[in-house]
C-alpha cells in the first residue's frame, strides 16, 4: 500500500487516476524484470573480482569517474521525466506502480552499482601505489607524499560525492516547479533534464576511452572482469541495434550508444588478447611484466596488491618472477637465493644478485 506524501505530489495535490497511463500487457513488464535482474547479475563478476584479488589495481580512475557521473544523470533525468509515474503510485495499484517505475529502478541499479565498483576500487586500491615512490625509497620530505594517481582518485571521490549531492538538490527544487497537469512541465524542469540527459550521452560515448588506454599501457587485464564485459557487451549492441531499428528513430538517437558498444567491444577484445597471453606465457592475468616491479620481497608483494596464489609466485622459497619478453618467458631470480641476498646485506645484495643472473643469462 503506497502512502501519499509530499514529495510524491505536486503542490497542487496527487494526479488523478485518469492521468495515469494505463496498464499494459505483461510481456513488456516481465521484459523490464529480466533486464532489471539483468543488470545486476552482470555485475556480481566485477565486484567478485576486486573483493577476491583484494586489489583495484588496473582500474583507471578517469573512467570509474566518467562512469559515475554519466549513471548518476541518466538516472537524475529520467528520474525528471518519469516523475509523475511516480506521483500516480498515490492512486494506482501496486501493479501498475512497478510497472510504471521499472525503467527509473534499472537506470538506479546500474548508478548504484556503478557506483559501489567506485567504492570497492577506492578500498582495495594497491597501499604500494598510494605513496610517492621518489618519497619512500629516497626520503625526499619536499616532495608529497602521495603519488599522483592516489590524489586523483581522492579528488575524483569527492567530485563524484560533491555531483549526487548538488545533482539531488537541484532536482528536488526543479520539481517543485512540476505542473500538475500530467503532460505539462516548467521551462526550467525541461531544461535541467534535458541537460542531464544530453551530458550523460555524452559522457557514456567517451567513457571507455580511458579504459582502454590504461589497459594498453599495463598490457594486462588487471582487476577487469572479463565475466562482466562478456555480458554487457552483447546487451550494448542489442539496445543499439534495436534503437536503430525502432520507428521514427534518427541517427542521432543511437549513434551516441553504438560509438559506447564499439569502444567497450575493443576493451572486450584487449582484455581478451592479454588474458591469452598471458595464459600461453604462464603469467597471472592480473599483473603485467611490464609493469610488475622486478624485485619484490616480503611486503613489497602485498603493497602492490598480489594475494593468494599469485603472492605464493614472489614469496615462497623456490619461487621466482617470470618477466615475458618478445613472447618468451625468463627466470629473472630464483627467489630462495634472493631472500638470503636481502636477509644478509639488506636490498642492496638482491639488486647484486639480480644484476648478476642477468648477466649470466
Amino acid at each position: 500500500m503506497f502512502v501519499s506524501s509530499p514529495l510524491l505530489s505536486t503542490s497542487w495535490g496527487p494526479p488523478d487516476e485518469s492521468e495515469c497511463s494505463p496498464r499494459n500487457n505483461n510481456y513488456k513488464l516481465t521484459l523490464s524484470v529480466l533486464v532489471l535482474i539483468g543488470i545486476i547479475v552482470s555485475y556480481l563478476p566485477q565486484v567478485f573480482r576486486i573483493i577476491h584479488k583484494k586489489s583495484s589495481d588496473g582500474f583507471s580512475p578517469w573512467f570509474l569517474l566518467i562512469g559515475c557521473l554519466s549513471t548518476c544523470w541518466s538516472f537524475f533525468n529520467i528520474l525528471i521525466m518519469e516523475w509523475r509515474g511516480i506521483s500516480c503510485c498515490t492512486v494506482v495499484g501496486a501493479g501498475r506502480c512497478m510497472e510504471s517505475i521499472l525503467g527509473i529502478a534499472q537506470l538506479f541499479v546500474q548508478f548504484v552499482l556503478f557506483t559501489l565498483i567506485f567504492v570497492l576500487y577506492m578500498i582495495y586500491y594497491p597501499p604500494g601505489k598510494k605513496t610517492n615512490r621518489l618519497v619512500r625509497i629516497l626520503h625526499l620530505i619536499c616532495l608529497p607524499s602521495r603519488s599522483f594517481s592516489w590524489a586523483i582518485s581522492l579528488f575524483f571521490a569527492k567530485v563524484i560525492l560533491g555531483n549526487f549531492v548538488v545533482t539531488t538538490v537541484i532536482t528536488i527544487i526543479s520539481l517543485i516547479f512540476v505542473d500538475d497537469t500530467i503532460d505539462r512541465r516548467s521551462s526550467w524542469t525541461l531544461f535541467w533534464a534535458g541537460f542531464l540527459g544530453v551530458a550523460s550521452v555524452l559522457l557514456t560515448m567517451i567513457q571507455h576511452i580511458p579504459q582502454i588506454v590504461e589497459t594498453s599501457i599495463r598490457k594486462s587485464v588487471g582487476a577487469l572482469s572479463i565475466p562482466t564485459m562478456l555480458m554487457q557487451t552483447p546487451a550494448a549492441i542489442i539496445m543499439t541495434v534495436s534503437l536503430a531499428l525502432s520507428p521514427g528513430v534518427n541517427w542521432s538517437t543511437w549513434f551516441p550508444y553504438a560509438v559506447s558498444a564499439l569502444l567497450q567491444a575493443v576493451l572486450l577484445g584487449m582484455c581478451l588478447h592479454y588474458y591469452f597471453r598471458a595464459k600461453h606465457l604462464g603469467l597471472s592475468s592480473f599483473h603485467s611484466a611490464e609493469r610488475t616491479p622486478l624485485l619484490m620481497v616480503h611486503d613489497d608483494v602485498h603493497d602492490y596488491g598480489i594475494h593468494g596464489e599469485e603472492a605464493q609466485e614472489f614469496s615462497e622459497p623456490g619461487g621466482r618472477f617470470e618477466e615475458g619478453v618478445g613472447g618468451s618467458s625468463k627466470t629473472a631470480v630464483e627467489r630462495s637465493g634472493g631472500v638470503a641476498a636481502a636477509e644478509e646485506n639488506g636490498r642492496p645484495g638482491v639488486i647484486a644478485k639480480v644484476e648478476s643472473e642477468l648477466r649470466r643469462i
